[in-house]
């Protein structure tokens, strides 16, 4: 568990999609996080939600071992919109590019705070720009890279009018080799201005107007809806139980987890922790047990470790213990549950 500071933020659900696109480039993933000794840890009282230096530190190893010099680029040319999940599938489903920018801007703070975006209206012109918090400019310049060329992506393909960006601006120096500038171009399609003041894509106002080719009116009811409660969810604070949650987390990766050190870390008794629990009608054991069932699945498909490594990281310290009792949980063995999973996908 981290703790919340007045930096920037991200989805952990957004970066564990990241780390697997990752593992499909090839790249070590989990090697990296061990030998670098990164955790992808929450928040405290913020679950959804990790570090965004972090995530930035993770990033600067992982671009590094990319071959290709433009990575964030070739990124969003291939996977576009689908990182982002339900904030693009709530987007697509809007009346007009404008709406649909919109609710980007809306439901943006799902994904975290580690961009934010804007959009400005000049006379016969509309911006969207976007302003990023991450301090390293390697890493920001390849991110921009990527979140930039997504939102034109998604604005030239979202109405049958075609191409409607019409210049795109880059903060960061052009690179120096002139074949990476061609890059640029073939991928945005128009003039790419660099060392501009900030990151923005610029079309005609009356872009904004064209309808949207995937508008469904009553899914985006619902879905504006459902994105309304979940940020709502998540400006509340955080419910005893979510703190328990989190203390049981960081222990589960520290490897001392018990009903004692979660009290400890919460400055309380175990038998007040037991009753405070029962209160919100939870109890220390079904915690544990869901957290370690996360956990053990999220390892058994994201890493090739052993169900013995596995097993240990989940809390216990034998394998056939484990297996017994991830086999109660779900109807399978640990080998069986990573074999179906994957043969599925």
């Amino acid at each position: 568990m981290v703790a919340a500071s007045s930096g920037y933020k991200v989805s952990i659900e957004l970066v564990k999609k990241a780390l697997d696109l990752g593992r499909q480039f090839g790249i070590p993933v989990d090697e990296l996080l061990d030998h670098n000794d990164i955790r992808i840890e929450p928040l405290q009282g913020d679950s959804a939600y990790m570090a965004g230096k972090e995530l930035e530190f993770i990033l600067s190893i992982g671009i590094r071992q990319m071959p290709d010099p433009l990575p964030g680029l070739t990124l969003g040319m291939i996977v576009q919109q689908q990182l982002f999940g339900f904030v693009a599938f709530l987007a697509q489903t809007a009346s007009t590019v404008g709406a649909c920018l919109e609710k980007v801007i809306e439901a943006e703070p799902l994904i975290g705070d580690t961009g934010t975006t804007r959009l400005e209206y000049l006379p016969g012109e509309a911006h969207l720009v976007w302003h990023c918090r991450i301090h390293d400019p390697f890493v920001r310049a390849h991110v921009a890279n990527f979140i930039l060329f997504t939102y034109a992506s998604f604005c030239n393909s979202g109405t049958r009018a075609g191409q409607i960006i019409r210049e795109v601006h880059m903060a960061h120096p052009a690179p120096k080799d002139p074949a990476l500038l061609d890059i640029y171009r073939n991928a945005f399609n128009c003039p790419v201005i660099f060392n501009a003041q900030d990151y923005r894509v610029l079309m005609p106002g009356k872009a904004l107007d064209l309808p949207a080719n995937t508008a469904d009116p009553v899914l985006n009811t619902v879905l504006s809806e459902h994105a309304k409660k979940l940020l709502e969810e998540r400006g509340k604070p955080s419910s005893f139980t979510d703190e328990v949650c989190l203390n049981i987390q960081k222990l589960l990766y520290e490897g001392n987890v018990s009903r004692d050190n979660v009290a400890a870390l919460l400055n309380i008794t175990s038998r007040t922790l037991h009753r405070k629990l029962r209160e919100e009608g939870t109890s220390y054991g079904d915690l544990l047990s869901k957290l370690r069932l996360e956990r053990s699945c999220d390892l058994l498909l994201e890493t090739s470790q052993s169900v013995q490594a596995v097993a240990r990281d989940a809390g216990f310290d034998e394998a056939h213990s484990f297996t017994r009792w991830f086999r109660q949980m779900t109807g399978q063995t640990p080998s069986e549950y990573r074999k179906n999973k994957v043969s599925a996908d």
